[in-house]
């Protein structure tokens, strides 16, 4: 089977070498990018779940800073580290020094500001690549359509030239446009699926992150009444 394959792929025309060519690097193009794609998923998502595990060992947000950042490198730490910054920027004083006053409505838009910009580039982040996972997958039945077409084109001919269309004829023709159309397929639809699955990944993660930026600000917030009451209070 592997050797009729192969003598196909010699004795067939220069344009349906050129096709299958095209479509052997994309092939490999876009089993890099699965790849690729499959193993930082896989470690992102390690990541975050030990994120997590820490931060919900963590008893405030100075405790978070100091033990959780210094153990992950994952996008919710990322997040995380962004939002903690961008505090650390409005409240030179400290997080212990976090109050409630006329700027705080202000404050805490700027830190949701800086937050949602860090989930947006780290969904830019994580898609990556994805574009031209999409692009061969949707390309590639058209590319071996291309040299299907040009292999029945080739037949006719043929049969044109030899007046005859029976089977010797007809045969290395066809053949030729059919290895295009599953060469074609073959690269297309790992292509497309795996796209259609990372694209769902990064959805869950977008979910996420929004989830925590949120959650970060009402830690910030619960911070700022808290300090307040204890101002009051003294």
């Amino acid at each position: 089977m592997n050797s009729s394959i192969i003598d196909l792929f010699l004795s067939a025309g220069l344009v349906a070498k050129l096709v299958l060519a095209t479509l052997l690097v994309a092939s490999v193009a876009s089993w890099a990018i699965i790849l690729s794609k499959w193993l930082s998923f896989r470690r992102v998502g390690a990541e975050n779940r030990r994120f997590l595990l820490l931060f919900s060992r963590a008893e405030n947000l100075e405790d978070i800073q100091v033990k959780t950042l210094k153990r992950n490198g994952g996008p919710l730490a990322l997040l995380l580290k962004v939002g903690l910054e961008k505090i650390d920027a409005l409240f030179p004083m400290g997080m212990s020094n976090l109050s409630a006053n006329g700027t705080s409505g202000m404050q805490i838009s700027t830190i949701e500001r800086t937050l949602q910009g860090a989930v947006e580039d780290e969904i830019a982040y994580q898609e990556r690549y994805l574009h031209l996972l999409a692009t061969i997958g949707n390309t590639a039945p058209f590319v071996g359509l291309f040299g299907t077409v040009w292999g029945i084109m080739g037949a006719f001919q043929e049969i044109g030239r030899q007046g005859s269309a029976n089977i010797a004829v007809v045969a290395p023709g066809v053949a030729e446009a059919l290895i295009n159309t599953a060469a074609g397929l073959f690269v297309a639809i790992p292509a497309a699926v795996a796209y259609n699955l990372f694209i769902q990944k990064i959805k869950k993660m977008h979910v996420q992150l929004e989830v925590f930026s949120s959650e970060v600000v009402t830690l910030v917030q619960e911070k700022m009444i808290k300090s307040s009451v204890e101002q009051g209070v003294r």
